[in-house]
């Protein structure tokens, strides 16, 4: 038990140090341009090594994003639950985003680029794109109930939940996607209460 214990630690520890290594290889570079043979060396190991954890540079490609982007999504839903005030959910909703981006700046690039449109294979465009379909519209769902928490306590007006959802993604993603582009030397962080005062002044029951 101790042993296949000991085994399956070092199992995940290598693959996570692959997955760490192609996501800035795959940052820096794009899909078409990155070789296995480059990730396999960032990561310390020879490329049939690789191989027995990622059959395929596709499935390693698939593999980061759709881990990487669960992870942005888990932490998003931890930080939303531990408050109990809805405008200090919706707060955090966008402060964990921020804070995932600017820890992940590299990988987020990968979509401020459209990089993950590189996948050129059918049959792994297709799962990439069903898998980010799914993840996301369980974050869709989450934002929604947000606003229809803050429709049931007054604090929002009665509009559609949905579009409303729309719109804090909007102003939030536009905020991330200008940090990523223009590498402003100030912490996305510091744009919260911008976002807040934009979306809440719209939707804000008591907003002039």
């Amino acid at each position: 038990m101790e042993k296949r214990e000991r085994k399956e630690r070092e199992f995940n520890l290598r693959r996570a140090e692959i997955l760490e290594q192609a996501g800035k290889i795959f940052a820096a570079k794009g899909f078409r341009n990155t070789a296995v043979a480059e990730i396999a060396g960032a990561s310390g190991f020879a490329v049939g090594t690789l191989y027995q954890f990622f059959p395929s540079k596709e499935r390693l490609y698939i593999a980061m994003l759709t881990e990487k982007l669960n992870l942005m999504y888990s932490s998003i839903r931890e930080s939303v639950t531990r408050e109990t005030d809805i405008a200090r959910k919706i707060e955090v909703l966008v402060s964990a985003q921020f804070r995932f981006v600017e820890s992940n700046a590299e990988f987020c690039s990968i979509f401020s680029r459209g990089d993950y449109l590189s996948i050129s294979n059918s049959e792994g465009s297709t799962e990439l794109r069903q898998r980010l379909m799914t993840d996301y519209a369980v974050h869709v769902s989450l934002t929604e109930e947000l606003m229809r928490e803050g429709i049931r306590v007054g604090l929002l007006k009665k509009m559609d939940p949905r579009l409303m959802a729309t719109a804090l993604r909007g102003v939030a993603n536009a905020y991330a996607s200008q940090w990523l582009t223009m590498g402003e030397g100030v912490s996305l962080l510091s744009y919260v209460p911008f976002v807040m005062d934009i979306f809440l002044e719209g939707v804000r029951k008591d907003a002039h």
